[in-house]
């Protein structure tokens, strides 16, 4: 902190000193558009991009004294725009497309030298020697004349070059490290050595083809993006070897067939010339003369005589093709067009793909018109079929991969541009609120101010300070909503049942916004639907904090659209049906409903054995209302009502989306009736069970203050009173806290607020810091019963720090605890923006206590740690169950 870019970032500089020189220079702010730059990340450089500004930061003396940098990283959107790219380069070829494999694939890869440093594809040869597979190098990137790699035709079963690794590979795509085998290659790109290759075997119904072996780029980690680009290039690779193969199968059978016919008479002579699969002749009324093999296999026309009527060939085609198939035959029949005439038909018989559910088959005819006076029918058509579906379902494919992989990109682009707008307009807010704080009090020498301007000035500030804080809540519940998205998109979500009773839950949520309903001037009214006393309903299981998301994102948003207007009520009614949900709320409701069959989360054993029945929620409010046409657009994804609702009363519109999922995810549906300009009501239920008071069943475990489900019991290593120590109870109001944190703003502004709160506060800046602080306090066994020692209640510990991380600082005081040297327990909070379950999850291994995720409050800092100092001495076996509000 404080220290030139050239100082903190010494291997960027080069790359980024002209927007440096070009901002001081022009005083204006610089834009970087997908800048280049190798970083050096976890011990080895990486290619990386960036996008953003440099923008000048001028002092009182109006000279630029610094710089604010909004970069962001679009390093996987640009790399995985490049490699989508390389695959597009590779065309599904045509069936009159003499190319081979080889045309089509090396030459896109060489292209791409960062991501493709070396490249080997080889075809499999099982035919020329029995017994015997030969690997026929085809082509070649990075590998130079004369090295062992580029062995022309070595046998698959031998050591030579990389065929150990081919085999080892078999039939499945593998990605391996390289060894001594690739010394002295000519690496791409870069020039780097790869670390790691990929094999990926060209596999076609079955049968081996080939391989296809390329380097991974050294400057990209071998992560989930780069398996996934693997993944793409051996399906691309594999669908250009199915069309090759197809069309030099469709050619063999024409040259196979006109070989057969070259010895005919002239009829037989045609049909071999002009053949492509299956052949007929047909007279101008449309009745089949005579057909092959292929004819009668490929249309499923029958082969009886009786069979053979006019036109007969059209019952074989698809009632919507019929028209098209009339047309061609009219065509060539009156006019005897010169050269034949061609038309694709899709006929009732279904092809089969390799993917996907069947479809019509697709066929490619030819129509001649024919004539022979020497016989007794002089006049016809010939006609020649090849069935094109295998290519045609190649060929759509390929264009539908591309067309998602556009929409990916197009979703990606915009999700980051909606995302870095919602957290940009508050920001901006905070940062001018605060310059206004910074310059609020009078600097001039000799300017006098009077108490009340003083007075004046501090109100103000307060309700600056106000409004950064509700920004900044606002940020924070953007990117809480977006983890509740990213979570739902991968169904790994977790809905945790507890026991709760219906009316307390409700009257718990109603207690968060007492003070703004009174503020507001709001009616609120609550009350029970009939059915809950009808059914007898007590004791229910249900996931208490997703219910709770939902609860909270409808009442926000019907206080939001009321304290504007004139009438402010809001009714809320709750209840439980014990089936068809939808008929216990008003007729006028529509539901959003989901395209995907809901999961009945209630069937799995958490949720025990009790009669199942629904629990429903409705929020009536008098606000502004809604249109027809907004209520169909209402929960989009990052959509509102309308564009002015956006403008008026702010919001990003995520929240009804994410309602909606939640709903989903816990067996229900979300619905909304609305007037406009007579206010709206929002239902939603979701799916439970009866169970008994918890006084009748086992403790179940709360929440960490992360929101993630916890582990049930919290192991450690240590025991968690050692028999040196003396029992002593923490003052709550004058806690004795270490606090590890190795940023200055956030250590010095937790400290004064610590401070404020009646605290002694240590601080460290890292984790030995930290440890040197135990060591001379009494929590160390040589400090035991000295006087003027450094007394510990309680440990705030940060996770990411230099020189010793939080998680290896927590690790060392349990170690030491269990090895005496710790005399007793000591409380440690961790306090981190880590906040995924499998990251609180690794905390608590590490011996931290309870994981506070940033940002928080102070006052809720202060709270938890009261909370934990307030609990009875822990026994011996060191277990625990987690806490939390």
């Amino acid at each position: 902190m404080g220290s030139p870019f050239y100082v903190g970032f010494p291997e960027l500089w080069d790359q980024i000193r002209p927007v440096f020189d070009a901002a001081a220079r022009d005083g204006v702010s610089h834009d970087v558009r997908e800048m280049p730059m190798t970083v050096e990340r976890l011990g080895f450089a990486e290619e990386t991009y960036f996008t953003g500004n440099f923008t000048p930061v001028r002092g009182e003396t109006g000279n630029v004294e610094g710089f604010y940098n909004a970069v962001h990283e679009i390093t996987r959107l640009k790399i995985g725009e490049r490699r989508r790219e390389m695959l597009a380069a590779m065309e599904i070829p045509a069936l009159t497309d003499p190319r081979r494999l080889r045309d089509h694939v090396i030459p896109a890869l060489s292209k791409n030298a960062p991501d493709v440093p070396l490249a080997l594809l080889y075809k499999a040869d099982d035919k020329t020697t029995p017994g015997v597979t030969w690997c026929l190098l085809r082509g070649r990137v990075g590998v130079p004349d004369g090295h062992h790699l580029a062995e022309l035709s070595p046998d698959l079963k031998s050591d030579v070059g990389i065929m150990p690794l081919l085999r080892k590979a078999g039939r499945k795509s593998i990605t391996v490290p390289v060894d001594q085998a690739f010394d002295g290659v000519e690496w791409q790109g870069s020039g780097d050595a790869c670390k790691f290759v990929s094999i990926l075997p060209i596999v076609v119904t079955g049968k081996l083809h080939g391989y296809l072996v390329v380097g991974a780029n050294p400057m990209r980690p071998v992560d989930e993006d780069y398996y996934e680009y693997i993944s793409e290039l051996s399906s691309k690779v594999t669908s250009l070897a199915a069309a090759i193969l197809t069309a030099d199968d469709i050619r063999e059978r024409e040259e196979s067939l006109q070989k057969q016919l070259e010895d005919t008479n002239k009829r037989e002579q045609l049909l071999a010339k002009h053949a492509i699969d299956g052949c007929s002749y047909l007279l101008d009324d449309g009745r089949i003369v005579w057909a092959n093999d292929q004819y009668y296999e490929i249309t499923k026309h029958p082969r009886q005589k009786e069979s053979h009527y006019p036109l007969s060939f059209l019952d074989t085609v698809l009632e919507e093709d019929r028209p098209k198939a009339a047309e061609a035959w009219n065509r060539v029949v009156q006019d005897q067009v010169e050269g034949g005439l061609s038309v694709e038909l899709r006929l009732k018989r279904d092809f089969t793909p390799p993917s996907g559910d069947p479809e019509p088959a697709i066929v490619r005819c030819h129509h001649v018109w024919y004539e022979d006076h020497s016989l007794a029918h002089a006049k016809g058509v010939m006609t020649f079929i090849a069935d094109v579906s295998a290519f045609k379902w190649a060929e759509a494919s390929e264009a539908r991969r591309a067309d998602e992989n556009y929409e990916a990109k197009r979703q990606q682009e915009e999700f980051i541009d909606f995302i870095s707008h919602e957290l940009r307009n508050p920001l901006s807010a905070i940062f001018q609120l605060a310059e206004t704080i910074t310059t609020s009090y009078p600097t001039a020498e000799g300017m006098e101010v009077s108490n009340a301007e003083l007075n004046q000035a501090l109100k103000q500030n307060i309700d600056h300070a106000d409004t950064i804080l509700m920004c900044a809540k606002h940020q924070k519940r953007i990117v809480d909503d977006v983890l509740t998205l990213s979570k739902l998109e991968y169904t790994m979500l977790a809905v945790s049942p507890v026991p709760v009773q219906l009316p307390n839950l409700v009257q718990k949520w109603m207690k968060m916004w007492e003070s703004q309903l009174s503020s507001s001037d709001i009616k609120i009214n609550v009350h029970a639907h009939p059915l809950m006393k009808t059914h007898a309903i007590d004791w229910i299981l249900c996931d208490e904090l997703r219910m709770q998301q939902i609860f909270i994102n409808l009442f926000t948003n019907a206080m939001k659209f009321t304290s504007t207007e004139t009438k402010r009520e809001i009714n809320v009614e709750f209840g439980a049906v014990l089936k068809d949900p939808e008929s216990s709320f008003s007729k006028e409701i529509k539901w959003a409903r989901n395209q995907k069959e809901l999961t009945d989360l209630t069937l799995d054993p958490d949720w025990g054995l009790g009669q199942q029945l629904y629990l429903t929620f409705a929020i009536t409010d008098t606000g502004i209302g809604m249109t027809d046409a907004e209520i169909k657009r209402l929960f989009g994804r990052f959509e509102q009502a309308s564009a002015k609702t956006s403008i008026q009363y702010g919001g990003s519109g995520l929240g009804l989306f994410l309602s909606q999922r939640l709903a989903e995810r816990q067996a229900g549906a979300i619905g909304v009736a609305s007037k406009y300009g007579k206010g709206s009501t929002f239902a939603f239920y979701v799916k439970s069970r009866r169970t008994n008071s918890p006084s009748s069943q086992a403790t179940l475990p709360l929440r960490t203050t992360t929101n993630h489900p916890p582990p049930a019991t919290r192991h450690h290593s240590h025991p968690r009173i050692s028999l040196h120590s003396t029992s002593q109870v923490p003052n709550l109001d004058k806690m004795h806290v270490l606090l590890a944190e190795d940023n200055l703003v956030n250590q010095r502004v937790v400290q004064q607020q610590l401070k404020k709160a009646g605290c002694i506060v240590y601080v460290a800046n890292h984790g030995v810091e930290a440890l040197e602080i135990v060591r001379e306090s009494d929590l160390w066994h040589e400090n035991t019963g000295k006087e003027g020692t450094k007394h510990l209640d309680i440990i705030l510990m940060d996770w990411e720090m230099p020189i010793m991380d939080g998680l290896a600082c927590s690790r060392e005081i349990r170690k030491l605890q269990k090895e005496g040297k710790v005399v007793r327990h000591v409380e440690i909070l961790g306090t981190t923006a880590n906040a995924r379950s499998e990251q609180v999850k690794i905390a608590i291994e590490s011996g931290i206590d309870e994981v506070v995720s940033k940002p928080f409050m102070v006052s809720d800092l202060l709270a938890t740690m009261r909370e934990h100092l307030s609990l009875p001495q822990r026994p011996g076996s060191g277990e625990r169950a987690a806490t939390g509000p």
